[in-house]
């Protein structure tokens, strides 16, 4: 109990601070490991999976539990990136701690070799991103997308009971495994009141645009533009380029100034599913349906029972 309440402060610390990055250069890009190395004691690298501004990501090997694991870690040249281990060890003990069949497993939070970062090790899926289905297969049926949102509102619920929002809800942050959808990622979580810009230019909530106080409704933005996307084969934003800038010189967000075109404008599909998606694009977070609500919706329209659903 010791050890989850002094986890506990440690978030909260680092949660008083504003959730953004600024641009910062960190020097040359540190090396990738090649298979065979070592990420941290008892886990050896299979293989590298991605690398972002902040992250890398390895399928490795974990020589205790005899499994194939994912392993996120800092780039190396962002071992000493105080903002950034903070997000990530956030992140290691919010997957370690919460457990939901629609969210991904945290095993636990190491210390990789040299240099010295934390690593955050959670289970593999058997599965594709609901990114990479809609690139390879294309729109889903209006009925899958209500099964996908139901899973999904079940998810964002449990973690808006536990007092925090997820930020980055969108298909690649998606596994779909058996039936199942698996929500990925929490390295932009916050607590719910407090300030974030952070997030994913297409997915983004005016409310994150302006870096104002998070609430769920946030993620009934990140939902919408989800559902809107695997159903119109298009972002609400993709029109917009992500490098155009304002007046001033900042990053231009298309959602600060009004509400994307209705589902509708493309692709004919049931009104009752239609208006279920574009109320949780709603500018205003105040007139935005709760995940609880798009859910009871998605239920009532498709039939789907989610305590039967799968049996």
């Amino acid at each position: 109990m010791r050890a989850q309440a002094e986890d506990e402060q440690a978030i909260a610390a680092s949660a008083d601070s504003y959730y953004s990055e600024d641009e910062q250069d960190w020097g040359e890009p540190g090396p990738v490991l090649v298979p065979g190395a070592e990420l941290a004691p008892g886990y050896r690298v299979v293989d590298h999976l991605r690398r972002g501004s902040r992250l890398d990501v390895y399928d490795v090997w974990s020589e205790e539990r005899g499994c194939r694991c994912v392993a996120k870690t800092l780039r190396p040249e962002r071992a000493e990136d105080e903002q950034a281990i903070g997000w990530l060890r956030n992140e290691g003990v919010m997957l370690t701690q919460l457990t939901h069949p629609h969210l991904v497993r945290g095993y636990e939070i190491v210390r990789t070799a040299p240099p010295d970062r934390p690593a955050v090790i959670t289970e593999t899926l058997p599965g594709l991103t609901l990114g990479y289905l809609l690139d390879e297969v294309g729109r889903l049926r209006p009925v899958d997308a209500a099964v996908l949102g139901i899973q999904l509102c079940s998810v964002l619920g449990y973690l808006h009971r536990r007092g925090w929002v997820h930020l980055d809800v969108k298909p690649s942050n998606v596994v779909q495994t058996g039936g199942r959808a698996v929500l990925l990622d929490l390295s932009l979580a916050c607590r719910v009141g407090e300030r974030s810009s952070a997030g994913t230019f297409d997915y983004l909530s005016p409310e994150q645009a302006r870096g104002e106080p998070m609430s769920p409704a946030a993620d009934t933005w990140g939902l919408g533009s989800t559902l809107y996307e695997v159903l119109a084969g298009t972002t609400p934003w993709a029109h917009v380029s992500h490098r155009e800038r304002t007046s001033h010189g900042g990053r231009y967000y298309p959602q600060r100034d009004g509400a994307p075109a209705p589902l509708r404008t493309h692709r004919r599909l049931p009104a009752a599913l239609s208006r279920t998606v574009d109320a949780c694009l709603a500018p205003d977070p105040t007139a935005r349906p709760t995940v609880a609500e798009v859910s009871g919706r998605l239920v009532n329209w498709s039939g789907i029972d989610p305590m039967t659903f799968g049996d």
